[in-house]
């Protein structure tokens, strides 16, 4: 008894694969989804002061709170300025580091507090979700491909 399988549509297969290679060698087109992603997780957490995610900031002493009244500021926490809220949640805003490579995406803030300020109350929490959402914004750009 002698058996015989032949694959048909191997060259679509091919294709396809192929397609999906291409499109993994340049994730530029993910990355700007998931930089909109971003955006919108940091200004969920800076809404809520923290409280996106679990937990919430700790409060301001009340010296600083009087500070931030006596001279105008945001008396919202970690909004003084709203400097390094708009370092986390505009593109292109003053302190924002955002550097976007084929490979990779680089994003977050290089005022001189914000490590000090991640350190008492962090503005990058990213949950389960977020994380899933930003595998699927990947994901989504293989598949694309695929399908094309």
């Amino acid at each position: 008894m002698q058996f015989f399988v032949e694959m048909q549509g191997t060259k679509q297969v091919s294709t396809k694969f192929a397609r999906m290679a291409q499109s993994a060698s340049n994730f530029t087109p993910a990355w700007e989804a998931v930089l909109t992603r971003l955006f919108a997780i940091e200004a969920s957490t800076f809404d809520s002061q923290g409280r996106r995610g679990g937990g919430s900031w700790k409060a301001d002493s009340p010296e600083w709170l009087a500070r931030k009244m006596r001279d105008g500021l945001d008396p919202r926490i970690n909004h003084a300025t709203l400097a390094l809220r708009n370092s986390m949640t505009v593109r292109d805003a003053p302190g924002q580091i955002l550097h976007i490579t084929p490979q990779a995406l680089y994003f977050g803030s290089d005022l001189p507090y914000a490590g000090v300020s991640q350190e008492n109350r962090p503005f990058v929490k990213l949950t389960a979700g977020d994380r899933v959402a930003i595998r699927n914004l990947i994901r989504d750009q293989l598949m694309a491909a695929w399908r094309s």
